[in-house]
C-alpha cells in the first residue's frame, strides 16, 4: 500500500471516528455526560495512577520476554514501552508504529534480532492473556445479561472463534513449511527464524513466559478494578464486578479490532454506550466511561512523548556486545 493511500484510509478512519464520536455524545446528552465527569472529580487522580501501575506490569512482562542476564534496567524499558504504546495511539499505523519504536529505544541494551524476537514474544503472551479476559467477559454475559437468542449464539460463535484463532496460532508456531524442497523466500526465511527464536525462548525459559502471562493477568485485573471504580462514581452506587469484566472485555475487543483509529475516537464511546443497556447501565454512563478512558490514554500519551522528546539527550552510545560498558549511565 502506497503511502498516499495510507494517508488517504487515515483521514477517513479520523473523520469516520469523529463523526461517530459526535453521535454517540449527542444521543448520549452533553449535559449528562458533563454531569458524570463532575461526579468522577478528583477520582480522575487514582484512574491516571492505576493506568501508570498497569503500564509498570506491561513492561514488567516484556522484560521476561528478554534473554535472561540481558542488561535492561527496569526504566529503560519502562521507558520505551510507554513512548511506543503514545506512537501507535498517536498514528494509524497501531503495532507497526507502537513496536519499532520500542525496539529502536532500546537498541542501545538489546540487539535488534533480540528486541524483535522479545516483543514478538511479549505480544503472543500479551493476546494469551487478551484471549482469556475476553473469553470470561463473555461468559459472564450470557450467564449475566438476559440475551436474546441470537446474541447468545453470537456469544458462543466468539468463543469458538478464540478457540480456533489459538489453535492456528500454535500451529503456525510449530512450523507450517519443510526444510526440503526449493529455497525459501527471504521472508519465510526471516520468519522462520523469529519463529525458532520464540520457540527456543518457550522451551528453555518456560518460567518468565509464565511470568510475563501472570503480569499481563494482572495488568488486566487492574483494568476490571479501574472500570469498577469508575462506575460506582458515574452510577453513585455499587456496580457489579461482573458489569467491569464484560466491560473490560469489550474495551480489549476495540483496542485490538480499531488500532488504526488514532484513540479509537468515536468507536470506544458508540459500542460501549450500545453495551452499556445490556448491563442494565445508563448509555450515557457507559459514553462517560470511554470519555474518561480517553483523558487517561491522553493524559499518559503526553507522558510518552515527552520521554521521546528527552530520550536524545539521556541515550548512550551501543556497548560493543563484547562487554564493554556504554560511555554514559543510562
Amino acid at each position: 500500500m502506497t503511502r498516499v493511500r495510507q494517508r488517504v484510509l487515515a483521514v477517513i478512519a479520523a473523520l469516520g471516528g469523529v463523526a461517530l464520536f459526535a453521535y454517540a455524545v449527542h444521543r448520549a446528552g452533553v449535559d449528562e455526560i458533563v454531569d458524570g465527569i463532575r461526579r468522577i472529580g478528583w477520582g480522575l487522580l487514582p484512574i491516571l495512577g492505576l493506568a501508570g501501575l498497569r503500564f509498570l506490569l506491561r513492561a514488567a512482562a516484556w522484560r521476561f520476554c528478554m534473554p535472561p542476564g540481558t542488561p535492561m534496567p527496569f526504566w529503560r524499558a519502562f521507558s520505551a514501552f510507554l513512548s511506543g504504546d503514545a506512537v501507535g495511539n498517536l498514528t494509524p499505523l497501531g503495532m507497526a508504529a507502537s513496536e519499532p519504536t520500542k525496539a529502536l529505544l532500546v537498541r542501545h541494551r538489546l540487539e535488534t534480532s533480540e528486541s524483535v524476537s522479545s516483543l514478538a514474544i511479549d505480544n503472543l503472551v500479551y493476546a494469551a492473556s487478551i484471549a482469556v479476559v475476553v473469553t470470561a467477559g463473555l461468559v459472564v454475559l450470557v450467564v449475566t445479561a438476559p440475551l436474546p437468542r441470537e446474541g447468545r449464539d453470537a456469544v458462543v460463535v466468539a468463543v469458538l472463534a478464540i478457540v480456533v484463532g489459538a489453535a492456528v496460532m500454535v500451529r503456525v508456531l510449530r512450523g507450517t513449511w519443510s526444510n526440503d524442497g526449493e529455497r525459501r523466500p527471504r521472508w519465510r526465511e526471516s520468519l522462520s527464524r523469529l519463529r525458532q527464536s520464540i520457540v527456543g525462548f518457550w522451551s528453555a525459559s518456560p518460567d518468565r513466559i509464565a511470568r510475563a502471562f501472570l503480569l499481563d493477568m494482572g495488568f488486566h485485573v487492574l483494568a476490571v478494578y479501574e472500570i469498577y471504580l469508575t462506575l460506582g462514581w458515574l452510577l453513585g452506587g455499587h456496580p457489579t464486578v461482573a458489569q467491569a469484566l464484560v466491560f473490560e472485555g469489550l474495551n480489549r475487543v476495540i483496542t485490538a479490532a480499531f488500532k488504526f483509529v488514532p484513540f479509537r475516537v468515536g468507536i470506544d464511546e458508540a459500542l460501549t454506550g450500545a453495551l452499556a443497556p445490556v448491563l442494565a447501565v445508563q448509555p450515557v454512563a457507559g459514553v462517560t466511561l470511554a470519555l474518561v478512558r480517553k483523558v487517561r490514554n491522553l493524559a499518559w500519551t503526553g507522558v510518552g512523548l515527552a520521554l521521546i522528546a528527552a530520550a536524545p539527550a539521556r541515550v548512550a552510545p551501543a556497548s560493543d556486545r563484547q562487554g564493554s560498558e556504554p560511555s554514559r549511565p543510562i
